[in-house]
């Protein structure tokens, strides 16, 4: 018997995003001393370790898929399916393959409700954001492949314009983005998120100090969040709408 639990998405949906999977995971291990490399010159040079703050930095992750990992993104399906979401946010869709988990959840809990595509005040959807065109083209297939395409709105260019607009309410959020855009993406989600609603931050153990002024909103016993920390795998936050 495997040690993990198989993957909640049909078969589909599976075939789609168990591939980009491995290939995630590949990139990753590539990148490690590449990486290391640029963190020292872009402290050198611009005074930071991060080189995702640097401009070769983003240039060079801008084809980088840094997918969710499986037990994550099918951790967020769970979530998503025991609280019936029908709108979801993600902030940072870069390939789709989070965006598919997300959506198949969505879809399951129509079919579950037997309702439709149109049921509803604004409509089930997952409206996902992604700032690289290329990243954007390509969700965008995998979506397609996966047999979702008609539950996703993929939103290009800076989540502070692409996010502005979005209706609520919102039963969910997935945030797994640069971590300078977190907090400004659920903050301008707060408002339309109902009550109960939840939102998943991803690596905030293993960033903690970079994620501390998220970490600071969504806990502060005066907020609009109450939260828990997973910790492993780099961390999750999963923090509920008051």
């Amino acid at each position: 018997m495997s040690k993990l639990a198989p993957s909640p998405l049909d078969p589909v949906s599976r075939d789609v995003v168990e591939p980009l999977h491995r290939q995630s995971k590949r990139q990753l291990i590539s990148a490690v001393a590449p990486m290391a490399v640029r963190a020292v010159t872009g402290r050198i040079r611009e005074g930071t370790w991060d080189p995702s703050r640097t401009e070769s930095g983003k240039r060079w992750l801008a084809d980088k898929m840094v997918a969710l990992d499986p037990q994550k993104a099918a951790l967020c399906h769970l979530l998503c399916r025991s609280i019936g979401a029908r709108r979801v946010v993600e902030a940072g869709t870069s390939y789709g393959v989070s965006t598919i988990y997300l959506a198949a959840a969505v879809r399951d809990n129509l079919a579950a409700d037997g309702a439709g595509p149109s049921d509803g005040t604004a409509g089930p959807v997952v409206i996902g954001t992604e700032h690289e065109p290329g990243k954007v083209a390509a969700a965008q297939a995998n979506i397609a492949r996966a047999g979702l395409a008609g539950l996703v709105d993929i939103r290009e260019g800076d989540l502070r314009e692409t996010l502005v607009d979005v209706d609520g309410p919102i039963d969910f959020m997935l945030v797994d983005i640069w971590i300078p855009m977190a907090l400004p993406a659920l903050e301008l989600v707060t408002p339309r998120l109902r009550p109960g609603a939840l939102v998943v931050c991803d690596n905030v153990v293993s960033g903690a100090r970079e994620y501390r002024d998220y970490l600071a909103f969504v806990r502060d016993p005066d907020g609009p969040f109450t939260s828990v920390t997973i910790p492993g795998q780099g961390g999750l936050e999963i923090s509920m709408k008051r």
